[in-house]
């Protein structure tokens, strides 16, 4: 939608300008000036519309949703979750984690539990027991996991986002 919407403002201003060009090189009449008044109007419309609409993209931007996956090792003494919070100002739904590759608990399974979140309210989260920090920590020394997250904001829109959960 962003993109349409600077297509049409990008040729309504180029097409403005032409006929701009060409009005000023026709033979001038009374028409004519009324004419040219009205393109310059248009042209000064589109050009004051432009930093509108900007500020109004990032207005949106401030109000989407941003789930992100991270391990935690801070809430709970000894411990490592993995936890995904939204750390948007927007509700994120039917949140899905597609992993690269899955990161695995102490006993060597896959941790899939968070992989797919129905609702994540703003600066809500949701975790999973990985494993006591130090046994994962020695039996995995490098805990670099990447992945795709998806999820649909409060308008229905279909989000896609990279993802690089690390525990270094």
């Amino acid at each position: 939608m962003r993109l349409f919407v600077r297509i049409l403002l990008g040729t309504v201003f180029t097409a403005a300008i032409v006929l701009v060009s060409f009005l000023l090189l026709s033979p001038k009449s009374k028409e004519t000036w009324a004419t040219l008044t009205a393109v310059l109007a248009v042209i000064a419309a589109v050009i004051s519309a432009w930093p509108s609409l900007r500020i109004l993209e990032i207005q949106e931007d401030a109000t989407r949703p941003c789930p992100i996956p991270y391990f935690d090792i801070t809430s709970r003494y000894g411990l490592l979750l993995l936890r995904v919070k939204n750390i948007g100002a927007g509700v994120a739904y039917d949140v899905t984690l597609n992993w690269d590759k899955h990161p695995q608990n102490e006993e060597g399974e896959d941790v899939t539990a968070l992989d797919s979140i129905a609702v994540l309210t703003p600066h809500d989260s949701v975790s999973i027991f990985v494993g006591t920090a130090h046994e994962v920590l020695e039996k995995y020394p490098t805990m670099r996991f990447e992945g795709k997250l998806e999820f649909k904001d409060v308008t229905g829109k279909h989000i896609t986002q990279r993802f690089v959960c690390s525990a270094d």
